[in-house]
Parts: structure tokens; sequence; C-alpha cells
């Protein structure tokens, strides 16, 4: 989004509109439920939060950052989208490398509960 925004200057519905026709983004439900709801009549803007408040698979931090960049998406100028689009990627990064920790601790405890499972379920056979 920022190379459109700084160097072709394109606006907000016409972005996301080539951005959920690009075979990279082909998959992100996120994008999808944006200009689902822009075909709806929503402003980008609206469209944007109402996609972050209403996708399932975030969590309720991801999903205040997400609402917080759509609510500023086409307030400032270029340089100021471009800017706060690079600082909403850091968040974010930030937020799925807790999210990857948090996953392998669970697998981790998951695959001890597992491993007791099969020692106890040996004890019993025997």
């Amino acid at each position: 989004m920022s190379a459109k925004i700084r160097y072709r200057a394109v606006p907000l519905p016409e972005l996301i509109g080539e951005l959920t026709e690009e075979s990279v983004y082909a998959d992100c439900a996120f994008l999808r439920r944006v200009g689902n709801a822009l075909n709806g009549g929503l402003t980008v803007q609206d469209a944007w939060v109402e996609a972050a408040h209403t996708a399932p698979f975030l969590s309720d931090s991801d999903r205040e950052l997400l609402a917080d960049i759509g609510s500023r998406l086409g307030d400032t100028d270029t340089e100021g989208q471009t800017s706060m689009l690079a600082l909403a990627g850091d968040m974010l990064s930030r937020s799925l490398d807790e999210a990857e920790i948090d996953c392998a601790k669970r697998a981790r405890a998951l695959i001890g509960v597992w491993t007791m499972c099969g020692i106890g379920a040996g004890i019993i056979i025997l």
C-alpha cells in the first residue's frame, strides 16, 4: 500500500480494489471483507474499521490496531500515510512475533500432554 500511495497517489477505493485483485492477496480474508464492505457503499475508512472489528481470526489488540489504521487512512498527505503504514507494519510485526512465541509455547505444552497420555496408556496396557 505504501508504494502505491507514495509513487502513484492512488485514491483509496481504487487502491483497495487493486489490492483485492492481485494474486498475492487473493487469500487475504481481511482485504476481501474490506472490498465487500466498499461494494456495499461504505467509505474506505468505515469498510476497513468494520472489517477489523468483524474479522474472527484477529486478537483484540490486532483488531484495535487495524481499526486505528483504517480510521486514519486518507487523513494526511502522502508522507503521513506512508509513515503511519510503516509504524503499523512494525506494530503488526511485533504482534506476529508474540503470537508465534505463544504458539510455540502451546505446542510444547500439548506435546507434553500427549507424551504423558502415551505413557499412561502404555502403563495401563502393561
